[in-house]
């Protein structure tokens, strides 16, 4: 009886490290494809990505960070699990087809070339952390006010002029950067909706110390640096 609870004890310890396992090639992942959970591709040169990402039906956490990429596979945003993608510091210049992955909790898209988003960027309602920064973003579609889930906000390094009406309706966030946006020089008074925002960031803004002296008083329990 011991021996048989032992053995099945080992089996299940065995089946979850196989199912946590991350793994580090496409390659390797499609060898068991609805088993991978976790990709991590990260700083391999890539310049391609196969359409066969799709397979990986039960893919949670997909890290292409640090690779060349200029676009990604239509079937990568098939999946439908997906609630972690990286693909910062590449050469992305569109996020077309983002909005299928609706379970998306963080998307990290700083350093690439991205210079509008997608309308259906609105579409990820789950969306917690959001890295645009080091882009070419100048303004923000207005269903960004439908990101209702977001907490950390980084657009900083873009070419923002102002803090845009759609920011102002995002009543989850806690964290804005938009920092280095250099020719940031104008905010809504609607920011003051922001009643959750603990830290603004406006460090190398335009934004003048009256305008800063504004912003004190229009959301005073937040921590604004410069």
């Amino acid at each position: 009886m011991i021996k048989e609870v032992v053995l099945s004890l080992l089996f299940l310890f065995n089946f979850n490290a196989l199912i946590a396992q991350e793994y580090t090639s496409l390659e390797q992942a499609l060898q068991n494809p609805l088993q991978v959970k976790s990709l991590n591709l990260s700083n391999k040169g890539l310049t391609y990505l196969s359409e066969d990402i799709g397979k990986l039906k039960n893919l949670e956490r997909l890290n292409l960070s640090g690779n060349r990429l200029s676009q990604l596979p239509k079937s990568l945003f098939t999946l439908k699990k997906l609630n972690y993608l990286n693909i910062t510091s590449n050469q992305i210049s569109s996020l077309n087809g983002i909005g299928n992955l609706s379970n998306l909790l963080t998307l990290e898209a700083g350093f690439n070339r991205i210079s509008a988003l997608p309308k259906e960027i609105g579409s990820l309602k789950k969306l917690k952390k959001l890295n645009l920064s080091k882009n070419s973003l100048a303004i923000l579609p207005i269903e960004f006010c439908n990101l209702q889930a977001l907490e950390i906000l980084d657009i900083s390094y873009n070419q923002l002029t102002t803090v845009h009406e759609s920011i102002c309706a995002l009543s989850s966030l806690k964290t804005l950067d938009l920092s280095y946006n250099k020719r940031l020089n104008q905010f809504h008074m609607c920011i003051k909706l922001l009643k959750g925002l603990r830290i603004l960031n406006l460090k190398n803004t335009s934004l003048n110390n009256a305008q800063i002296d504004q912003l004190t008083w229009l959301i005073p329990d937040c921590q604004i640096v410069l």
